[in-house]
C-alpha cells in the first residue's frame, strides 16, 4: 500500500467521523427540542394506560444529560465558573429555568473540547502523525468559543422575533389600558394572546411586576435581556411616566405610532438593501467553498501555511484583513433608525 493511498483512506475516516459527530450533534439538538416541546403538550394531554418503552437514542440522551449534570455541580463549586457562566442565562427560555442552569453550558463546551481533542488523537493514529500542540489548541479553541457563536446567532434570532412582534405587544397593551386593564392585566393578557419568544419575555416580566418591580425596572430588565433599542425606548418613557406623572393611555398610544412608523421604514429599508446584503453573504461564502474545494482536491495544498511560521504569519494577517473586510462591510450596510 502506497503512501498517498494511506493518506486518502485516513482522509476519508477522519471525514466520515466529523460528518458522524456533526449529526450526532444536529440529531441533539433536534431531540432536544423535540422533548421541550413534549413538556408543553404533557401538561394538555392525558397519561397513556400502557407506557411505551424507553429506545435507545433516549436512554443514551438521558444518561448524557445526567453526566453533564454531575459536572455542572462540580463547576458551580468555582466562583469564576459560576460568573463566568451567568453570560449564558440570557440563552435559557422560562420553560427550561426547572431543568436547565447556565453553568450546563460551560459544561457542554467542555465536553466538545474533550470529544475533539479525542477525535484528533484518533485521526493522528490512522495518519501516523506526530502530536502538534498548536493544531490540539486550535482545535480545542474552536470547540470550545464556536458553540457560543452558534448560541448567538439562536439568540441574535430570538430578539429578531422579539421585534418583529413588541409592536403587536403594545398595541395589545394599549387597547387592554384603553379598557380599564391595569398592567399587570395588560401584560397577562400579552402573554396569553401572543405566540414565540415574546411570550416568554411577558412571562417574565408578569413574575417581575407579581414579585413587586416597578415598571420602569421591570422594562429596563427586559432591555437588559434583549439589548433592543424599542424596548430601551419603552424603559424611557415609563420612566419619565413614573418621575412626571401622566396618562399612561396616551404614552402607549405614543409609543404605539412611533413603533408603526419605524417598523413601516425598517421594511422599506429592507426592501432597498435585500441585494446588497445578498451580495454580501455571497462574498463572504465564497471564500470557506473554494478553500474547501481546493482541500477536498488536494489535502495538502494548504500545510505549508502551518508547517513554520511565515506560513502561520501569513495565516494570521488574511484572517485579519478578512475579518476587518467582514466588520467594515457590515458597518457600511447597517442603517439606524
Amino acid at each position: 500500500m502506497t503512501q498517498e493511498s494511506i493518506i486518502w483512506e485516513a482522509f476519508i475516516i477522519q471525514v466520515i467521523s466529523i460528518l458522524g459527530f456533526i449529526v450526532a450533534i444536529i440529531v441533539l439538538l433536534r431531540q432536544t427540542k423535540a422533548l421541550k416541546y413534549e413538556r408543553r403538550i404533557s401538561k394538555f394531554a392525558l397519561d397513556p394506560d400502557i407506557e411505551d418503552e424507553e429506545s435507545l437514542f433516549d436512554k443514551l440522551f438521558y444518561k448524557g444529560w445526567q453526566i453533564l449534570r454531575k459536572i455542572s455541580a462540580i463547576l458551580k463549586k468555582s466562583v469564576f465558573l459560576s460568573r463566568y457562566a451567568e453570560r449564558y442565562e440570557r440563552y435559557i427560555t422560562f420553560e427550561e429555568k426547572d431543568f436547565k442552569d447556565e453553568v450546563d453550558f460551560v459544561s457542554f463546551k467542555i465536553i466538545l473540547v474533550i470529544i475533539i481533542e479525542i477525535l484528533y488523537l484518533f485521526t493522528l493514529m490512522f495518519q501516523y502523525a506526530h502530536f502538534n500542540i498548536y493544531t490540539a489548541i486550535i482545535a480545542a479553541s474552536l470547540a470550545f468559543f464556536l458553540p457560543d457563536a452558534y448560541w448567538s446567532f439562536q439568540f441574535n434570532k430570538k430578539c429578531k422575533l422579539v421585534e418583529d412582534d413588541l409592536l403587536k405587544a403594545v398595541i395589545i397593551m394599549n387597547n387592554a389600558f384603553k379598557s380599564g386593564s391595569n398592567v399587570t392585566q395588560a401584560v397577562e393578557i400579552v402573554k396569553q394572546e401572543l405566540d414565540g419568544p415574546i411570550r416568554d419575555e411577558f412571562k417574565k416580566i408578569y413574575i417581575d411586576i407579581n414579585y413587586g418591580l416597578s415598571l420602569e425596572v421591570v422594562f429596563k430588565r427586559f432591555y437588559e435581556r434583549v439589548k433592543l433599542e424599542d424596548a430601551q425606548y419603552i424603559t424611557s418613557s415609563l420612566s419619565l411616566l413614573n418621575k412626571t406623572g401622566g396618562n399612561i393611555v396616551k404614552v402607549f398610544s405614543m409609543i404605539e405610532k412611533s413603533f408603526f412608523d419605524k417598523k413601516k421604514l425598517r421594511n422599506e429599508l429592507n426592501s432597498l438593501t435585500a441585494s446588497s446584503v445578498f451580495v454580501f453573504r455571497m462574498l463572504v461564502l465564497l471564500p470557506f467553498l473554494f478553500s474547501l474545494v481546493i482541500f477536498i482536491l488536494n489535502p495538502e495544498y494548504f500545510l505549508p501555511l502551518f508547517e513554520n511560521k511565515i506560513g502561520m504569519l501569513i495565516l494570521g494577517i488574511i484572517i485579519l484583513l478578512y475579518s476587518m473586510y467582514i466588520v467594515v462591510i457590515k458597518r457600511l450596510l447597517k442603517v439606524k433608525l
